[in-house]
């Protein structure tokens, strides 16, 4: 399905930031029309009214005026540069305005943000941005000067493109930027456009990144791959620097960017299939070991403890290498998340030491989280993770702004495509839709679309809870946590199919068309699929620091099968299924931090290992190869405990065909294909066995090997 995300028009700190402007010495200068606008999503009986901040939410409310088309309009004058509160009071009712992500709490209430701004900062307002496919950019970008006139400084005019400055594209004169050239290579570039006045006040630079590609990218057109940075290759033994006195499984143990950049460069991402990266979060974090779970000592291997801000974690890697990620990544069409950390820091950061008394944190109002009277949910906005890990409080608009600002540091400076939100339900909606908006207003600019993909850890029954955050206005989707667990009972433990068919139905409900939700088969903080698949997990195998726990290859056959059968399943769901490090081989694993053990390639995996990677490869191959697999829609044929049939299909008549029979029998099958199946007569192929299979509508002959997987594609010649 097409998914909508460029907004209808500017968000309200991009209208404000292209104010009208007039002439001036012919440098054009802006002026500063503050306007609030109310598009109704209904009809209006009565009275459309503002309450502000500005005034103190003064009552009565101030009047909007209709301008003649059904939309009302606010003009604000005469008012102190900031951000200010308010809500729109349609009839009886209070709201937030619809167009705006933005808020800001005032007395514990959470209003619409708008900012008055300082009239004598300069701005850039764009004016052109076209990129085509065959790599022919456009840009055209205006300095509008400060209402005193400064003037632009003559050295601080500069336009760059992708790091270069461009010497000519700045007209002294008319206060325009211009940027046109042609057959720029395939991948990502970025414009950025910075400015200041003659008293050294800065304008806002606009960062403006694209892609050059031959088609639209789409996050479902293939799978990701979570490549824990600290534990999939040791790519540069120097920066390597465990702590003293802490066991192995919770220290670091190497893995590193350029490891990351390695894998990348050798096409292990490409032979899966792979389209977006996910690693673990790039900051700082503490020198030291710390108690956890259990009693034991851990360190900051995994990166969700951060110590300081627009800093990389030098065991990882330099800014530098980062960027060497990042960039091998693009030239192969792959994007890359981080890890997005913004429910709490370390103790250590300079946030707390700096602002814990600022109202930036929840302080006398914060306990940890699942110790008594602080339970998990009932708290979870206010609680925190240990007593090492202050809980920020995004009620602070100061706050806001400063995380608002570190992450797009790291959008542009380490050139991400999106990030992977920890921990939403433990903060403010304002966190996500904060983040959306700036996003958004990037991809209003120039079209470049980012992936926000959330972690909310609930269960079965948190589709709900999951589904709130998800919206064009804060997350793309989440991690499918409510199909994760039917999937582990019937695939890892052999109870029903039916259970997962339920689930998918379920989410077909649940959520709304064009979401991304994420399905999975293991992740960091559940136990490896394939030690619960081989029965490891019993009793004190569960021990991650026990000496009963999984041992280091899995030899049983039927675990293996599982995985196979679990992996074809996730793998061709809708959304952007995810491939957790080391399950492509089967790598075992008790709970964190068992779970979270080195990666092993080449000639360290034994023949079962290599035979479930190249099934995977195969499978993720095939959804790179069909769009069928990716975006269609999704219909189930025939479910019983041991046998799984469903089809995708697209309104072309393109469609694939799942098939997965537990059962230790052949099973010949007639389907009736619905959609855009029902009427083709097309030929098409097994990706696993060569296999051909002629469709025939309702009449469909289907053949499935025992204890066996088939997935159909159309046939090509």
């Amino acid at each position: 399905m097409k998914r909508f995300r460029l907004p209808r028009r500017l968000t309200l700190p991009a209208l404000l930031m292209a104010a009208a402007c007039g002439e001036s010495d012919s440098i054009p200068v802006r002026t500063c029309d503050v306007t609030l606008t109310y598009a109704p999503q209904r009809s209006v009986a009565g009275t459309v009214q503002v309450m502000g901040e500005w005034n103190n939410f003064a009552s009565p409310a101030q009047p909007m005026t209709d301008r003649g088309d059904g939309v009302f309009t606010l003009r604000l004058e005469g008012l102190e540069p900031r951000a200010y509160g308010y809500r729109f009071v349609v009839g009886d009712q209070l709201e937030m305005d619809p167009e705006n992500p933005y808020s800001r709490w005032v007395r514990a209430e959470e209003y619409s943000r708008v900012i008055v701004p300082d009239c004598r900062q300069p701005v850039l307002e764009l004016n052109r941005f076209t990129v085509t496919p065959e790599g022919s950019l456009d840009v055209a970008v205006s300095y509008l000067d400060g209402t005193d006139k400064a003037g632009p400084a003559v050295d601080g005019m500069v336009l760059s493109l992708d790091g270069t400055p461009q010497p000519d594209a700045y007209d002294a004169a008319t206060g325009r930027f211009r940027l046109n050239v042609q057959g720029l290579e395939q991948g990502k570039h970025h414009v950025k456009v910075v400015a200041k006045d003659r008293q050294g006040r800065e304008a806002a630079s606009l960062y403006l990144p694209f892609w050059v590609e031959p088609e639209r990218f789409r996050w479902d057109s293939g799978l990701m791959y979570f490549a824990f940075t600290d534990r999939f290759h040791n790519g540069r033994l120097e920066n390597d620097a465990p702590v003293a006195d802490v066991d192995p499984i919770a220290n670091y143990l190497g893995g590193d960017f350029a490891g990351i950049t390695q894998k990348l460069e050798e096409g292990y991402f490409d032979a899966l299939g792979i389209r977006t990266l996910w690693i673990s979060p790039v900051d700082q974090n503490p020198e030291g070991r710390f108690v956890g779970t259990g009693g034991k000592y851990y360190t900051g291997y995994h990166g969700y403890w951060p110590s300081k801000p627009r800093e990389t974690q030098h065991r990882f890697g330099s800014l530098e290498e980062l960027r060497a990620l990042t960039a091998a990544a693009h030239k192969r069409g792959i994007r890359v998340i981080a890890d997005l950390v913004l429910n709490h820091v370390h103790e250590e950061h300079p946030y707390w030491a700096n602002h814990a008394r600022d109202g930036w944190f929840n302080t006398a109002a914060s306990c940890v989280c699942g110790t008594q009277d602080c339970d998990w949910e009932a708290k979870r906005l206010t609680c925190k993770f240990t007593d090492y890990l202050p809980d920020f409080n995004w009620r602070s608009s100061d706050f806001v702004d400063q995380f608002a600002a570190d992450t797009l540091w790291w959008l542009e400076q380490a050139d991400f495509d999106g990030f992977r939100m920890d921990a939403v339900k433990h903060m403010e909606q304002v966190a996500g839709r904060t983040i959306r908006g700036k996003l958004n207003d990037i991809t209003a600019m120039t079209g470049t679309e980012f992936y926000l993909v959330g972690e909310t850890y609930v269960f079965t029954d948190g589709r709900s809870q999951i589904a709130r955050y998800i919206s064009p206005q804060e997350l793309d989707g989440q991690f499918d946590f409510p199909l994760y667990w039917p999937v582990r009972e019937a695939f890892a433990d052999g109870k029903g199919l039916q259970r997962v068919d339920d689930a998918v139905r379920a989410n077909e409900e649940a959520y709304v068309p064009g979401t991304l939700n994420s399905p999975f088969l293991g992740n960091h903080d559940v136990a490896r699929f394939i030690s619960q698949a081989a029965g490891q997990l019993h009793g004190e195998g569960s021990d991650p620091f026990g000496p009963n726990r999984p041992s280091t290859v899995v030899t049983d056959p039927a675990a293996f099968e599982k995985m196979k059968y679990a992996f074809a399943f996730v793998l061709t769901q809708p959304g952007v299924p995810l491939v957790y490090y080391g399950d492509e081989v089967g790598l075992p694993g008790a709970a964190d931090p068992d779970n979270r053990r080195f990666m092993r390639f080449g000639s360290a995996l034994a023949p079962q290992e290599r035979d479930l990677l190249d099934f995977v490869r195969k499978l993720g191959q095939a959804r790179r190869a069909h769009e069928a697999l990716q975006t269609g829609a999704r219909r189930t044929l025939r479910v019983e405990d041991d046998l799984y049939v469903f089809q995708r299909d697209l309104p072309d008549g393109k469609g694939a065909l799942v098939a997965i029979n537990r059962s230790a029998v052949q099973r010949s099958l007639v389907l009736e294909l619905m959609g855009g199946l029902a009427a083709s007569s097309g030929t098409y192929v097994d990706i696993f066995s060569g296999q051909t299979l002629q469709l025939a509508g309702t009449e469909t002959v289907l053949v499935v090997p025992p204890r066996g997987v088939a997935v159909y594609v159309p046939h090509q010649e």
